[in-house]
């Protein structure tokens, strides 16, 4: 197949070490159903046959290019280089560990092109790799924030950093666009992500919304995020670039409350899932001393929060309220008294369970049906007697 010298779209895609992904990967890229792509391969110094794999692919398909990187850890570093060689009208960011559906590209640039958009919002589903199911979440796109006319601007739309997650791969991105505003990816090695696409989001004139689930995001459990007890700041740094870069611009009063909520629900969220209780108690005591302040939340109402948020508010009450000694002790008796719920339903279901069985046994029927299974076993030993 020749090359497509003028893509309609550039997948910009990380790898490192996904061998055992990166062919489901680059075939479902492949059997899209809308053909003028590229796919560009940035890998961060693969110790396995990832780069094999792909070199393999691109014998097959010169759509498919590769940039070998020296190891450095940080997927933002390779989505800035992947933008940089790209020759597509719009910017699709893929990883290399999940797979899509066949009409992900063409869709979503279909979309962008027929709403002149600066940005297409989309919907994915989750694929756990322990069951082999799917999940099919509500926060990837959040349907209850979508407004009645598209597209909108972003700096004016209230929800315009709630309506979808931080993660650059729900997203279809004017090359121009991104170009034009410097927008670049941080050199983090996680939340690389959420300065690009919340800046992008505020600042774009023009976005739109396919209400499709197309990328299946794979949870294998080895994501940078559950790795984080390392890198316990990068999000906060995120956060704090994003709110600079807002006020700088002149548009933070416009977005605040979207802001606000936006803090609040990463910082409870990264705090929660931390993986070493040192890291834990690190992120709770400066969440508690410093963070809540920094960004206006230290009198956070609950009349304030968007509905994904409410359901965190006990949580940020409790952490306003106790050190995290009592916090973690408090979380212990739930988990105790939860425990003993679920035992005493247990005891109390197999209770009566044992008692059906019993009122079973009582019963006429049971009994004649009991008799009748008895006889052939009755007239089997009166014959060997005989």
């Amino acid at each position: 197949m020749n090359a497509f010298t003028n893509p309609d779209v550039s997948v910009i895609m990380p790898t490192y070490n996904v061998e055992k992904y990166i062919d489901e990967c680059l075939s479902s890229l492949l059997e899209q159903s809308y053909k003028n792509f590229e796919v560009i391969c940035v890998d961060d110094g693969s110790s396995d046959k990832t780069v094999s794999i792909i070199e393999e692919y691109i014998q097959k398909d010169q759509r498919i290019r590769l940039i070998k990187m020296p190891h450095c850890g940080k997927a933002g570093v390779m989505r800035n280089h992947g933008i940089q060689e790209a020759k597509g009208k719009y910017c699709l960011f893929l990883d290399g560990d999940d797979f899509f559906e066949s009409d992900l590209i063409g869709h979503t640039f279909s979309k962008a092109q027929m709403d002149d958009a600066d940005i297409c919002l989309f919907d994915a589903r989750i694929y756990s790799e322990k069951t082999q199911m799917y999940k099919e979440p509500d926060y990837m796109l959040k349907r209850e924030y979508i407004p009645e006319t598209l597209p909108y601007e972003g700096k004016s739309f209230p929800y315009v950093l709630n309506i979808s997650t931080g993660c650059p791969w729900t997203k279809l991105y004017r090359k121009s666009f991104i170009t034009e505003n410097n927008l670049e990816f941080m050199p983090l090695q996680r939340s690389n992500d959420l300065y690009f696409v919340s800046v992008a989001m505020v600042l774009a004139k023009r976005i739109t919304i396919l209400e499709e689930k197309l990328v299946n995001y794979r949870q294998s459990g080895v994501s940078l995020q559950s790795n984080n007890a390392s890198t316990p700041w990068d999000w906060y740094h995120a956060l704090l670039a994003i709110r600079d870069t807002l006020k700088e611009n002149g548009f933070y009063q416009d977005v605040e409350l979207s802001f606000k909520n936006f803090v609040f629900g990463n910082s409870l969220y990264n705090m929660t899932s931390m993986k070493t209780a040192e890291s834990f108690s690190e992120v709770y005591k400066k969440m508690k001393a410093e963070i809540l302040k920094e960004f206006g939340l230290e009198d956070f109402q609950e009349s304030e929060c968007y509905s994904y948020n409410r359901q965190k508010y006990n949580l940020y009450l409790s952490m306003k309220e106790n050190d995290v000694q009592t916090y973690l002790f408090q979380e212990l008796m739930k988990l105790k008294e939860e425990k003993i719920y679920w035992l005493t339903r247990a005891k109390k279901a197999e209770l009566n369970e044992k008692n059906a069985v019993r009122k079973v046994k009582e019963t006429a029927t049971f009994k004649t049906g009991k008799a009748v299974l008895a006889l052939p076993h009755f007239m089997k030993n009166l014959k060997k007697r005989k």
